[in-house]
């Protein structure tokens, strides 16, 4: 049976790792959806003459004084809350006109870095990307992000496609949804239809036992842009049970002229065009290259009903893609390779004798400061860390952030060394790159220096407090991480990041040993051996986490 000597270790790294848990605990009940009351003052800039909302199929519809629409409105939150950007969600407010085109967009609240944010909204272009298109139209737009703030506006941009993409299983100009009549026709044997869970806006075709038999979609909103001669129709389309395959189509509505329609009703070749088709053929057809002719005397309008279908199979391809596992969602980026890359030198350089060439240091030390810090710019902060602890991480859109961070917090756990601050991080690298090149230097004595050492803790407690009671704090101007990235950077984190670099070549390290809450965190965790104990900055944090469990609103 184990001795209680050799169960200290793991119970002191449990306690630690519990503490971070619990803290993170806090911090995510104090922090509830982004989603937020809108009031027409909101909208006028969008809408000038609105005088009311009204809810409306998930949505807000925008009325004047005459109770004419004007519009609609919606808000990413809480459909998008799970997108996280840098540090956090956005909430953005999307106005559409009585066509269904967006109008613009806003940004209501955010849980993302304030430097950040702020470069998404001066960059106009990257809201004007999506103006004036319908949700259809956005399902194929490949968003352009903003330089400085990938992550942010990468987020807020999907936010936006998604919210768009939900809200399309609502037509503004076909509201009416498929009747069972209608499916009889095409399929006798219907008996029940059911709502589909994994195809929005569509519905399963039960027969008399309850069994699936098969899908029915329609064209509209996905369809409501395409214009044939006059204006656009909604097309029902009778698929197999599985969503995959094209049984029969009927027309539903149009806008079109009437004598048109008649034409392409009465013309049983065409309604049997894509019959048999898969979802993915129909997508990508070429009319031409397939020899799909239209109607005689209505060739606009049934070219317009072709693309319509077209159109929606391509939505339906999309739907089957945002059914994939979670491991099938994660997207490489290039900076994920580079964070691979850093924690892989950060191993060598702490584990074998290559730390004890100083060529092999000064050149990791180059590679950090240049790649991890000018280059990539994405590093540790408390302002990412407590946006990550109150929103969750972004793991489907920059799971090498998320790789380099596990590393960071768990490696001092359970190894004696402070990987991220010794071999990662690129302001602690841009320091010992710096120090002793001076002949004077200033040893402060042990007093002052203990003193001294209290700060980053200090500022790692007042960030945890910020944080779980939902103080005005910016916590990126604590820090000077952002000073790397000058187009995001407040004069708050330049300074800092000049004035430790400043110090460091009269003191080692200066910001790291003086002035760092996010390294002052990690020396919280560390575990320096059999050696190690319950001190006194473990039940101090384990007060303050107590605090703040307890009292922080939720």
């Amino acid at each position: 049976m184990p001795t209680p000597r050799r169960w200290k270790p793991l119970a002191l790294r449990l306690w630690r790792i519990a503490l971070l848990a619990l803290a993170v605990l806090a911090i995510r009940r104090s922090h509830p959806s982004t989603t937020m009351a809108l009031t027409v003052d909101r909208i006028h800039d969008f809408f000038p003459t609105a005088a009311s909302l009204t809810p409306q199929n998930g949505m807000q519809a925008v009325k004047d004084t005459s109770g004419i629409t004007l519009g609609h409105v919606m808000q990413t939150s809480p459909e998008a809350d799970d997108i996280i950007g840098y540090s956090g969600p956005t909430n953005t407010l999307i106005a559409l006109d009585s066509r269904g085109k967006v109008l613009g967009l806003r940004i209501l609240s955010s849980g993302d870095t304030t430097d950040h944010l702020a470069e998404v909204v001066r960059e106009r272009s990257f809201f004007h990307q999506f103006t004036n298109q319908k949700a259809a139209e956005l399902a194929s737009l490949q968003p352009h992000a903003v330089s400085g703030a990938t992550l942010t506006s990468s987020a807020i941009a999907e936010g936006v496609l998604r919210r768009m993409g939900k809200s399309a299983t609502t037509s503004l100009r076909f509201p009416d949804a498929i009747t069972l009549e209608e499916v009889k026709k095409l399929e006798p044997r219907a008996a029940k239809l059911l709502e589909s869970t994994q195809h929005p806006g569509s519905q399963e075709v039960l027969d008399a036992n309850n069994t699936v038999i098969a899908l029915a979609v329609r064209t509209a909103p996905a369809s409501d842009g395409t214009v044939g001669y006059k204006g656009p129709s909604d097309t029902f389309m009778l698929m197999d049970a599985t969503g995959t395959t094209l049984r029969g189509i009927a027309l539903r509505r149009s806008y079109d002229t009437e004598q048109y329609i008649g034409y392409v009703t009465g013309d049983p070749s065409f309604l049997k065009t894509f019959d048999g088709m898969t979802t993915e053929k129909i997508a990508h057809i070429d009319f031409n290259a397939a020899g799909i002719e239209g109607v005689s005397g209505a060739t606009q309008t049934s070219y317009g009903i072709a693309e319509g279908i077209r159109v929606r199979a391509e939505s339906l391809l999309h739907e089957q893609e945002a059914r994939r596992g979670w491991w099938q969602q994660i997207r490489w980026r290039w900076q994920d390779t580079g964070h691979v890359t850093i924690l892989l030198a950060a191993f060598a350089m702490a584990f074998t004798p290559l730390r004890g060439r100083a060529w092999c240091r000064h050149l990791h030390h180059a590679l950090l400061v240049v790649y991890g810090g000018f280059i990539a710019g994405e590093m540790l902060s408390q302002g990412l860390l407590a946006g990550w602890a109150a929103h969750g991480t972004p793991w489907r859109n920059a799971h090498g952030l998320v790789l380099l961070a596990t590393v960071a917090l768990l490696g001092p756990v359970f190894t004696s060394k402070q990987l991220y601050c010794h071999h990662i991080c690129p302001h602690g690298a841009l320091q010992q790159l710096l120090m002793r090149r001076l002949p004077w230097q200033w040893s402060p004595s042990k007093t002052i220096d203990a003193l001294l050492s209290k700060l980053p803790f200090i500022l790692l407690a007042s960030v945890l407090f910020s944080v779980a009671f939902a103080l005005p704090v910016n916590l990126n101007a604590l820090e000077p991480f952002d000073a790397y990235l000058f187009r995001v950077a407040g004069w708050a984190s330049i300074a800092i990041a000049v004035l430790g670099l400043l110090l460091s070549l009269f003191t080692p390290l200066a910001y790291c040993r003086y002035g760092c809450p996010t390294g002052a965190l990690f020396k919280l965790l560390r575990f320096t051996g059999d050696a190690d104990h319950f001190g006194t900055r473990d039940w101090l944090a384990a007060l303050c986490v107590t605090f703040v469990l307890f009292l922080a609103p939720s």
